[in-house]
């Protein structure tokens, strides 16, 4: 008679995650069960703090956890971008994606707040997101956010992930080389370097136009 072999968590979850990349509902349901609570709870902490301290205007108008969900769920049908091997790993960079994109919505409102500001006022002539110290600066750094956004856009979708989790996010470079597949902290060190010279490159070229 053989004796019964204990699960290993770290297979099932490899086991789990294929299956999901397959496309199996089920897998995908469990990922969602096993890991949106604590991912959730990671990427609403971070956004609400930042909307706190740096956009309070947008707190009443932007709620993370109206969409962390759906983009959670829209996330586990294309996990492509994973290329790790650990549990770990992988909360870490379900986190990075939810929060990119939901930092991309939060520049939408924002870009809408700046259109508004620019086409009406509010009755007594007041501001109601509060008055700009430096409305020349405000213009350049939000069109110096936008030429860094779209050329972000064209690089591969792995080196956006690793570009925007250190620059965003300062993301270790441990941290990203597990989350994203390098095989050293040296590797994804040197990728980085790597993408962020051109980055500068295509941002010149951009501007020169």
């Amino acid at each position: 008679m053989m004796t019964p072999q204990k699960s290993d968590p770290q297979a099932n979850f490899l086991r789990t995650l294929e299956q999901a990349r397959a496309g199996d509902s089920e897998a995908m349901e469990a990922l969602f069960t096993g890991y949106y609570p604590r991912v959730s709870k990671m990427v609403h902490e971070g956004l609400a703090r930042d909307l706190r301290t740096k956009r309070p205007w947008l707190a009443t108008r932007f709620s993370t956890g109206d969409v962390v969900q759906e983009v959670f769920r829209s996330l586990l049908k294309d996990l492509s971008g994973f290329r790790g091997t650990s549990e770990d790993a992988f909360r870490g960079y379900l986190a990075m994606v939810v929060r990119n994109r939901l930092l991309d919505a939060i520049r939408f409102h924002e870009s809408a707040q700046r259109d508004g500001r620019i086409t009406s006022r509010s009755p007594e002539g007041l501001d109601p997101a509060g008055p700009s110290p430096d409305p020349v600066a405000e213009a350049e750094n939000a069109e110096e956010a936008k030429d860094l956004h779209e050329t972000l856009q064209t690089f591969p979708e792995h080196e956006q992930l690793l570009l925007r989790a250190r620059l965003e996010q300062g993301v270790k470079f441990q941290d990203l080389a597990d989350q994203l597949g390098y095989p050293s902290k040296a590797a994804a060190r040197r990728a980085f370097y790597s993408a962020q010279a051109l980055l500068v490159i295509r941002l010149g070229q951009l501007r020169s136009e």
